[in-house]
């Protein structure tokens, strides 16, 4: 028996891939389609050899697709030097966005788990796996003219929890952690999409992940300061021209008193005036009552300025934007993403439920823009154990390649690929091709 693992292959080009050529040695498995059709997915299972008498460093494979009608060819390697098994792509006969011809991307190895490869899009307009951070500018030959809702981002869920910056008595790392990496790390793989949810902690304002859980109220914890959000921002955007959305919900005071009252306007003003330093912020025409989601990417970033959105879904409803509303900041009916998660820690639940609502939501181009919740809840006595949001996120993850394509076509597909643990920028792969196979 050998290590073993698969391989997820996503053709999102309007081309067949057709194998032209497989070698092993030393492979327990490497048995490859013939053919991959346009905007499949095919799985392939991998199996190094291993044994006393077997040096495992010999073993490797190589497979060589072309693609059909046209000279673009490209292979996947397999490899084991000193026991560091390693699946590989090289762009032998084709150039994509930040990988030129004739360079290599480590895909990385995961035993009893997913590695991924994503290739999309036609001839002088191809993406892959590592993408350039600045994908959108990068693709606005073929994406700027399309209005948001005809459009696919990455996006994380509350964002700011890479780390926990004060906390309640019952509130610990594994039932409030939700990312790995900061919202800096985050934009730079790619995520443009952020759920922010302020409070107010020891008189500055932070991220928070709070519940109000049945007899132990309020339970949660801080995390990345908003300054260091807008630092991140701004840093971002000295180099990469990009649109930006930063949704603020779940407003907390938890300095006040237990009960965790909901930001006063005064409040909510203190943090506007705050988040006028972030630059670029965006100001729409007839900015009290566009539609965001009717507007192009171009009328965003085709200048080849960045544009940074403030979104706000406040839990007071008699809450004011002021003079803010001709400042980049729209209410949550101006970006208005149907967003409802499945409540669930079970994939075989969360799945469908997604699936069936993106189809209902979105039975064509000009549907209501919708937010894929591709996370798993944790489940009641998971909160008080050592069940982590963490371990949900790497079981919920891999599975959106597998199964999100499939379900996608030129009338309905998600605007926002919205995931815990955003630490790769294999999603935002994945959404450049679900942007090219909507279009074809």
């Amino acid at each position: 028996m050998g290590v073993d693992g698969d391989l997820v292959i996503v053709n999102g080009t309007p081309y067949d891939w057709v194998k032209t050529k497989s070698h092993s040695y030393q492979m327990d498995t490497w048995d490859f389609p013939d053919l991959i059709p346009p905007g499949q997915v095919a799985v392939v299972h991998v199996e190094f050899k291993e044994g006393i008498f077997t040096d495992e460093s010999d073993d490797g494979g190589e497979v060589g697709y072309s693609l059909r009608g046209t000279s673009n060819t490209f292979q996947l390697l397999a490899r084991a030097p000193k026991q560091h098994y390693n699946l590989q792509v090289f762009f032998d006969g084709i150039s994509t966005a930040n990988n030129p011809q004739g360079t290599s991307i480590n895909l990385g190895w995961k035993e009893d788990g997913d590695v991924v490869f994503i290739l999309s899009g036609s001839e002088g307009f191809f993406s892959s796996t590592n993408p350039h951070p600045d994908w959108m500018q990068r693709n606005l030959t073929t994406l700027g003219d399309r209005p948001l809702r005809h459009l696919c981002i990455p996006g994380s869920h509350d964002s700011g929890m890479s780390k926990v910056d004060g906390k309640t008595a019952l509130a610990n790392e594994h039932n409030v952690i939700t990312q790995t990496v900061s919202i800096g790390v985050q934009l730079a793989l790619g995520a443009r999409y952020f759920d922010a949810r302020p409070v107010i902690a020891d008189g500055a304002f932070k991220t928070g992940h709070y519940s109000d859980v049945e007899v132990l109220g309020w339970q949660g914890a801080n995390g990345q300061s908003f300054s260091e959000i807008v630092d991140e921002i701004n840093a971002f955007t000295v180099e990469n021209k990009e649109l930006i959305v930063l949704n603020l919900s779940h407003d907390r005071n938890t300095d006040e008193s237990r009960d965790f009252q909901a930001l006063s306007q005064v409040e909510w003003d203190r943090l506007f005036e705050q988040l006028t330093a972030i630059n670029y912020l965006y100001v729409a025409p007839d900015p009290t009552a566009v539609d965001l989601t009717t507007l192009t990417l171009n009328d965003f970033i085709g200048n080849g300025e960045a544009a940074v959105l403030i979104i706000v879904q406040p839990d007071a409803p008699e809450t004011a934007l002021g003079d803010y509303a001709n400042r980049g900041f729209y209410f949550y009916r101006q970006f208005d993403a149907y967003n409802v998660y499945s409540n669930s820690d079970k994939l075989e639940v969360m799945v469908p439920d997604q699936i069936d609502k993106m189809r209902a939501v979105r039975p064509n181009r000009d549907g209501q823009l919708f937010l894929l919740s591709w996370t798993l809840t944790q489940h009641p006595k998971e909160i008080v154990t050592d069940g982590r949001i963490l371990d949900l996120a790497e079981k919920a993850n891999p599975t959106i390649f597998r199964l999100l394509v499939p379900a996608c076509d030129t009338a309905t597909f998600p605007n926002i690929l919205y995931i815990d643990d955003f630490s790769k920028s294999d999603v935002t792969a994945l959404a450049i091709a679900i942007n090219h196979i909507a279009s074809s």
